[in-house]
């Protein structure tokens, strides 16, 4: 089970890779930055896929900072993160 587990979040990682890169390479629209991080939040248990959510946090702290406050928090109940 582990071992599928590292395989779901591999997939996730190479699937929102590019999504990622593209959301940081312009400014898009709220919801599509809601949309992905919703998404995304399933697969923050692995570094790699986290590490991707950040960027996208990072990117839009100061553009959308409402919605990736709530996603931060979202982040922390899921993964009781303290």
């Amino acid at each position: 089970m582990v071992l599928q587990l590292k395989k779901i979040n591999e997939i996730a990682y190479n699937q929102y890779k590019p999504v990622v890169s593209d959301l940081c390479s312009r400014i898009v629209t709220l919801g599509e930055v809601e949309y992905t991080l919703d998404r995304m939040l399933d697969f923050c248990s692995d570094d790699a896929v986290l590490g991707l959510f950040k960027d996208v946090c990072r990117h839009y702290s100061d553009i959308y900072p409402e919605i990736i406050a709530y996603q931060s928090n979202s982040y922390r109940e899921i993964w009781d993160v303290k």
